[in-house]
């Protein structure tokens, strides 16, 4: 996938920039890259940077949905400051890291409903920064992550939507400032005791950790929230039974006195 842009800064006879990825999709820590075209209006003009920033909608914690507003989780210069001649092409190399944390907006071989992060230009001129709007980039799941997923579908969840929530997960080692949740509904096996179950994953170069929100039916009108937390090492995840070890907490969890991990 090519994203292509181009805006008219600054009013008439400003410069135009166009950016150009020629990777548009990634995992958590992986990186974009692109091209960044910039074009002399028909003045000369000092550029201070050209920056590159990721964004992605976010609601409050247990907010109303459709009130979600865009937030700015990363942001990287990829071009110093220059002297931008009139009607001047400067074409630059440039690319974007993709921070662990960023929250999935791929799974299953399609599209997570919900979720949309955008990576968007900044261009400076005379101290004045235009914003453009952001194009869609995709970001797929990490091989550890990929590996809970599976195993929530082996037992029979299915994947209903995602969002994100601005909050912060307790006693969890995150940077940004929302998290995502993953929601499924049960199958067959797990109807009678559970609504829906969340999963979100805060990732570092280390570890993956994994929180695992289940809303159990305790009664015709009450449920009772029950949080599981993992702990995962990418470099041997392949060999831990996960659907056995996520089978074990979801039946202690849905019995009458159920653990609180």
């Amino acid at each position: 996938m090519v994203v292509k842009r181009l805006m008219r800064l600054f009013g008439v006879g400003g410069p135009t920039v166009r950016t150009e990825l020629s990777v548009s999709r990634a995992k958590p820590g992986g990186t974009f890259k692109g091209t960044v075209e910039v074009t002399g209006g028909d003045h000369q003009v000092a550029i201070g940077y050209v920056a590159l920033a990721l964004v992605a909608d976010a609601g409050v914690q247990g907010g109303l949905p459709g009130r979600e507003s865009a937030v700015e989780f990363h942001r990287q210069r990829v071009v110093e400051g220059f002297t931008l001649a009139a009607r001047e092409r400067r074409v630059f190399d440039v690319s974007c890291a993709v921070p662990l944390e960023t929250p999935l907006t791929r799974a299953f071989g399609q599209p997570l409903a919900g979720m949309k992060v955008g990576l968007r230009t900044e261009l400076e001129v005379a101290r004045e920064v235009d914003r453009t709007d952001e194009d869609p980039v995709e970001i797929d799941p990490m091989p550890a992550q990929q590996h809970i997923l599976d195993a929530l579908v082996k037992l029979g969840f299915q994947f209903v939507k995602a969002d994100l929530e601005r909050g912060r997960l307790r006693s969890l080692p995150q940077t940004l400032p929302f998290y995502q949740e993953i929601e499924f509904l049960p199958g067959p096996a797990y109807a009678q005791a559970v609504r829906h179950l969340e999963v979100s994953f805060v990732a570092t170069d280390r570890k993956l950790h994994v929180v695992v929100e289940l809303d159990r039916r305790v009664g015709l009108l009450a449920d009772r929230d029950i949080f599981g937390r993992f702990t995962v090492d990418p470099a041997t995840i392949a060999d831990t039974d996960w659907k056995g070890l996520l089978g074990d907490w979801l039946t202690q969890s849905t019995t009458r006195r159920g653990p609180l991990l």
